[in-house]
């Protein structure tokens, strides 16, 4: 059997005023093709098939356009739900598309036979445990008094005890048959980029490692984590990856595909298959004059247009250098690249608020919006924002005072913040 592992489409994605639709389209044309040229047997996707949990018609076109466009092909899909999808939307079609050897497990329902896939094609026989998504509410029951470290505890062991009680089920009722695991979860140790916008708990504060996962499966297919890697080296327990990039940190990655091939009940061969990039991200730093000299230097190399971050930096603020920024994204307006997001950056603004922090400065000597100041520049949000944020931190910290005002001591000489 000839096996895809794919996950993290994340259709209906926007990179900033983006629309990441065509990069998509792209890429699953290329897979309907790639599918038949291979003569795939199984297609695997392991979660986040959207990018939100209500996803808008286009990208549910491009996802039954898709489905349907294997059934000439024969293929069996099992798509599992990630944390972005809604697990309603997945699993409302699955009876009819189950009858269309298209297996769809949106959410548990903590009965594992529901879970596990039979595919049984002459001398090949091959189970597909089609883990989703394990939501809080899905592991445990809250019990009051609780610590953090029992909650925790308890989310970690049940994701341990869900895959274990479903490995003893394909081997107690099906023994010899080799099974193939699906997941989508941070497993401890994996790298991350900056689109990955929620790590489970499990993951980041129960410290899932790879060795939780029962003996007995032959390869454990994973979603969740963009970039492609092994997990504890193992060529068998692995992170397709996102098969476009979602944001421009992803830009560098080895987008792909693993191929599995499953002979006489053992994966024999794990390939990496590149996917082909529609467009190219470019992220591009300077001065203005830099800038522009950098972007007159790009050209129409894909078959989309570049996809172009930029952050000009400047010494001093200046209204000039405000006009000549403005006018910098109306005169790239029609140019054979697209602007997804522009920003401009003066060095003595973020000079002057390090300086509060000094090594002779002492916290209490600052203010509240100082200290807030400081971190919106740090984090390099821009000044529209900025100023948004300080009156929201403002209004924040009037109603916070206000609540706490009583519980002071009457010779206080400070407000509790």
């Amino acid at each position: 059997m000839r096996i895809l592992h794919t996950a993290d489409w994340h259709l209906g994605k926007r990179l900033y005023r983006s629309d990441l639709r065509e990069d998509h389209s792209f890429f699953l044309n290329w897979l309907v093709e790639e599918i038949e040229r291979r003569e795939v047997d199984i297609l695997l996707i392991s979660g986040d098939v959207f990018d939100t949990t209500n996803p808008n018609d286009g990208s549910m076109q491009l996802y039954y356009q898709f489905l349907t466009r294997m059934l000439p092909l024969s293929v069996r899909i099992v798509v599992t739900g990630g944390n972005h999808d809604s697990a309603t939307k997945l699993n409302a079609p699955k009876e009819l598309l189950r009858h269309l050897n298209i297996h769809v497990v949106g959410c548990t329902n903590g009965n594992c036979p529901d879970e596990v896939i039979r595919f049984a094609d002459g001398s090949a026989d091959l189970l597909v445990a089609a883990v989703p998504y394990l939501r809080d509410a899905d592991l445990r029951q809250s019990i009051s008094g609780q610590t953090y470290e029992d909650r925790v505890e308890a989310l970690r062991m049940g994701i341990r005890n869900h895959y274990e009680r479903i490995a003893d089920h394909c081997h107690s009722e099906y023994a010899n048959v080799p099974v193939l695991a699906m997941g989508h979860l941070y497993v401890n140790g994996a790298t991350v980029s900056e689109s990955e916008r929620e790590i489970h708990a499990v993951g980041g504060q129960a410290a899932f490692s790879g060795e939780h996962f029962p003996d007995g499966f032959a390869y454990v297919a994973l979603g969740h984590i963009h970039v492609p890697q092994r997990v504890g080296g193992s060529d068998t327990v692995r992170y397709s990856g996102s098969p476009v990039p979602l944001s421009f940190a992803e830009r560098d990655n080895a987008h792909q595909l693993l191929q599995l091939t499953v002979e006489n009940g053992q994966v024999t061969a794990v390939e990496s298959v590149p996917v082909p990039q529609s467009r190219p991200f470019r992220h591009i730093t300077g001065t203005l004059d830099e800038v522009r000299e950098r972007l007159n230097q790009l050209e129409m190399t894909h078959a989309l247009p570049a996809l172009v971050e930029v952050l000009v930096e400047e010494d001093a603020e200046s209204l000039s250098t405000r006009m000549h920024f403005d006018q910098l994204q109306r005169d790239y307006k029609d140019a054979p690249f697209i602007l997804a997001k522009t920003r401009l950056l003066f060095r003595n603004k973020r000079k002057n608020l390090e300086s509060l922090f000094a090594a002779d400065t002492h916290l209490a000597d600052l203010t509240y919006l100082d200290v807030f100041a400081q971190r919106l520049i740090l984090a390099q949000v821009e000044d529209d924002q900025r100023d948004q944020l300080i009156d929201t931190y403002q209004q924040l910290y009037k109603m916070v005072t206000e609540q706490t005002a009583p519980l002071q001591y009457e010779n206080s000489p400070n407000p509790v913040s």
